[in-house]
């Protein structure tokens, strides 16, 4: 499904850093643990946290949870874009944001659009 997405300037903004850059195109091979994504960007382990968030926040990045076998689990990410259009039609900058669209993430939208507002 593609969309326009209302928070343009924050899509392009974090598309503007590197760091978050190299994230996108990581998990966007391989689902990578935050610790993984340490070994391929230049920035700090709480600057790689901070830019996941940013882009878990716009929905452009996904986690899961894996478990191993010792009880211990650990978050994983992945990038959740299949395609990302900047155009410029008639003096405005737009952002198309084709996200990656699987069973899980569609039932999760239908029962979150079910349930009352809670804050």
């Amino acid at each position: 499904m593609v969309e326009t997405d209302p928070r343009n300037d924050q899509i392009l903004e974090l598309l503007s850093d590197d760091v978050v850059k190299r994230i996108l195109t990581v998990t966007d091979q391989r689902a990578t643990s935050a610790q993984g994504l340490d070994d391929y960007c230049d920035a700090s382990l709480a600057t790689i946290y901070r830019r996941i968030e940013d882009l878990l926040e716009l929905g452009l990045l996904r986690e899961r949870t894996e478990f191993q076998a010792d009880g211990n689990h650990f978050k994983k990410f992945e990038s959740n874009l299949e395609c990302l259009a900047v155009s410029l039609d008639d003096g405005t900058l737009q952002v198309a944001v084709d996200r990656r669209d699987d069973a899980p993430n569609r039932l999760r939208t239908i029962w979150d659009a079910m349930q009352p507002g809670w804050e």
